[in-house]
């Protein structure tokens, strides 16, 4: 038998009639082709009832659980331990203990903190931002220099080692980022196919 794979794109703020697939594109005054192409060879959700912040949506779908229940009710603001309880069963755990690939490229926001991140919770490998991309602006903000803030870094990581910073996440890196995780996310896949291994992506 032949296990499907995976490849799980989630779109943050975005409306559900921008798109062509939904009704929207070229009426809205942007055509998407290509994501129209996407929908109609895969498969299209009609009903995708989402929490009102990106984390808990975030972890709902990699849990399949109410987020209150992992301990990512809200986006986390501040110092201290957050995003999803280290015991959680996440699709990337289960799909890796059944020999899928499991690679995650883009925005994480379920834990920052070494233990809680991709790598720890299923994924072979990762790429991206361990919070969000408003981060990006604090860099170039005196302000935020001034008082001390962390800058965010771009993280890579593999399962069962450490995850090391890369470059800090600034307005240069902010615009770079998404072809960087697009070339990732391909040479993933293609790893995967060669190795004749299914594979999850999101």
């Amino acid at each position: 038998m032949v296990r499907p794979s995976f490849v799980f794109i989630l779109m943050d703020n975005l409306g559900y009639g921008e798109l062509g697939c939904y009704g929207g594109g070229i009426l809205r005054g942007a055509p998407t082709p290509r994501i129209d192409t996407l929908a109609a060879e895969g498969t299209r959700l009609l009903n995708f009832n989402v929490e009102a912040q990106c984390t808990p949506s975030r972890s709902a779908l990699m849990t399949g659980r109410f987020p209150i229940r992992s301990g990512t009710h809200s986006v986390p603001i501040g110092d201290g331990l957050e995003g999803l309880t280290q015991w959680e069963e996440t699709i990337a755990k289960l799909l890796s203990g059944v020999g899928y690939n499991t690679g995650h490229f883009e925005k994480w926001h379920l834990g920052s903190e070494d233990g809680r991140l991709p790598n720890n919770q299923g994924f072979d490998e990762w790429y991206g931002i361990a919070r969000t991309t408003d981060e990006a602006f604090w860099p170039s903000d005196p302000a935020a220099i001034a008082a001390g803030v962390v800058l965010t870094h771009i993280m890579e990581g593999r399962k069962g080692e450490m995850s090391r910073e890369l470059d800090v996440y600034d307005l240069d890196q902010r615009r770079l980022i998404d072809a960087e995780i697009t070339r990732r996310t391909i040479d993933f896949m293609t790893r995967s196919v060669r190795a004749g291994k299914p594979f999850y992506a999101p």
